[in-house]
């Protein structure tokens, strides 16, 4: 169907062009016969249906989205059919109004407010940096290094600790040897299974306790231990299903398919698997082609310098409004026990995030490039959270593997209902949680384990409250920024009370400490 033309070779749907601002201060029109006139000038005399003539004036319009006669490009061009489209269905009959609400408001759809975002992030590092600044031009440098020497090498049990993970890695595995070779009753491998787990997390905590070293390499030393504490179940685990799943299966062959069971079962295939940044055992992985040395380098160098920043803001930071909270805390002062929390849980945010990224980006995908373990995904999206069940599903998805393959799935196929399955989940966790806090400190006070159960009834009573809702974000974030500086007041309150040699020469008089805020 031909298109209806106009005098001045405009075309009905271009007739909004006049709404778009001009760049000349005086355009002209081609029209079909060649002649121009002023956009001032121009009117047009049309008549109406009924015989009487009107006198309209036509708003100028661009031309049609054909080419002037004159050759030039149209100017109606510079808009898409699509936007032009959209337009004319919106505007009316006077080709400027419509209705349509404020950007702001909240009726207002497809409206970005990234130039906000970019504002609070300059405002953000504007006022840390100042912070920064100020705090050393009043107090300079409080890192104390004599914490870090190695004067009491008794002290430091880390190194023997984690050597003598080798005696329950090599016992782990002659135990799945025999049991395959079927040199031990089953029974009899079972309980020495049983005994080996429990004996790697048992016997470094028992050795912690005893030795009282420096709770920050206590705390290293026990996540290491519920790391390969977890590893030795798994691996248990996989290989007592692969040889009921296999009971003919019982040769050994020499140089053979390590995917094929028992020929998984070597010295070289378990230390492998200690090695590799996951906590389920499986007879083979994902592997990624070769090793990037760039990528390697990079990581390396970002992890080191993070992990001096962190130690730097720990030091400056942290630890004096922990040793300021003591008094206020003797004294039950709930104002400025809430003040502390609030002016630590900047800092302790700091120090938190900063750690996610370097053990979960930085560490595992280290460790990840150098034995080529090829599935990165130690992390999901847990910040975008609007739930508490879904940032424990997503921020740690090796041990959420751990719960679900070792103890979710087993309780399941067994007829055990989903809460049920959820609550143990949480029980371990908790246990695990506790464990890495309480043993370095020598405080067996609970406030991690109830601290980790709590979850799950919160999860419970606000899920339809907070899933899927900006709220329930905003209630994810308060409960981290918040909830993790009581917990650490808490547990150096108590460190204090049973080790009070670590208090005595750092009291709050002699403490000088800047508001962080």
């Amino acid at each position: 169907m031909k298109k209806k033309q106009f005098p001045f070779g405009e075309s009905e749907s271009d007739s909004e062009f006049f709404l778009r601002p001009q760049r000349h201060s005086s355009p002209s029109f081609s029209s079909s016969n060649g002649n121009k006139q002023s956009l001032t000038q121009r009117k047009i005399h049309t008549g109406s249906n009924n015989g009487n003539n009107n006198q309209n004036v036509i708003p100028p319009a661009s031309i049609s989205s054909s080419t002037s006669s004159n050759g030039s490009t149209p100017l109606g061009a510079l808009k898409s059919d699509e936007t032009k489209e959209n337009e004319k269905k919106q505007m009316t009959m006077n080709g400027l109004f419509t209705l349509r609400p404020s950007i702001l408001s909240s009726e207002a759809t497809g409206a970005t407010y990234r130039g906000f975002l970019n504002l609070l992030l300059i405002l953000l590092i504007t006022a840390s940096f100042r912070l920064v600044i100020l705090n050393h031009m009043l107090y300079g440098v409080r890192i104390n290094f004599d914490l870090y020497k190695i004067s009491e090498y008794h002290r430091w049990p880390g190194v023997m600790i984690t050597l003598s993970f080798n005696l329950f890695i090599i016992a782990a595995y002659l135990i799945e040897k025999a049991s395959a070779l079927q040199k031990i009753p089953e029974k009899f491998c079972y309980i020495l299974r049983i005994l080996n787990c429990a004996g790697i997390i048992f016997i470094p905590s028992a050795s912690i306790i005893a030795f009282h070293p420096n709770p920050a390499s206590g705390i290293v030393v026990m996540i290491i231990t519920c790391t390969f504490g977890m590893k030795i179940i798994s691996y248990a685990y996989e290989n007592s299903k692969q040889r009921k799943l296999n009971p003919d299966n019982k040769k050994f062959i020499a140089n053979g398919d390590t995917s094929i069971y028992p020929n998984n079962l070597s010295l070289k295939n378990v230390y492998w698997f200690m090695l590799i940044p996951t906590l389920v055992y499986q007879l083979s992985y994902p592997r990624s082609p070769s090793i990037r040395k760039g990528y390697l380098l990079r990581r390396i160098v970002e992890a080191i310098s993070l992990s001096l920043l962190i130690l730097w803001m720990a030091n400056q930071y942290m630890l004096p409004l922990v040793q300021n909270s003591i008094l206020p805390m003797e004294q039950y002062d709930i104002v400025f026990i809430a003040e502390r929390i609030m002016k630590l849980s900047l800092p302790n945010l700091y120090v938190w995030l900063l750690g996610f990224y370097v053990f979960f980006h930085l560490y595992l995908n280290i460790v990840a490039e150098i034995t080529r373990f090829g599935d990165r995904e130690f992390y999901r999206d847990w910040w975008n959270s609007t739930g508490l069940d879904y940032f424990w599903r997503t921020w740690n998805m090796p041990v959420h593997h751990w719960m679900v393959v070792l103890i979710y799935t087993p309780m399941r196929r067994r007829g055990f209902s989903k809460n049920l399955g959820y609550f143990m989940c949480f029980f371990v966790s908790a246990i695990f949680h506790e464990l890495v806090i309480s043993i370095p400190f020598h405080s067996l006070k609970l406030w991690g384990f109830f601290g980790i159960m709590s979850q799950m009834v919160l999860i419970a009573l606000t899920k339809n409250l907070m899933n899927g809702r900006t709220l329930g974000n905003v209630i994810f974030w308060i409960s981290i920024v918040l909830g993790q500086p009581l917990i650490v007041l808490l547990y150096y309150r108590n460190f204090v009370e049973e080790n009070p040699e670590y208090y005595q020469n750092n009291t709050p008089a002699t403490i000088p400490t800047m508001p962080f805020y």
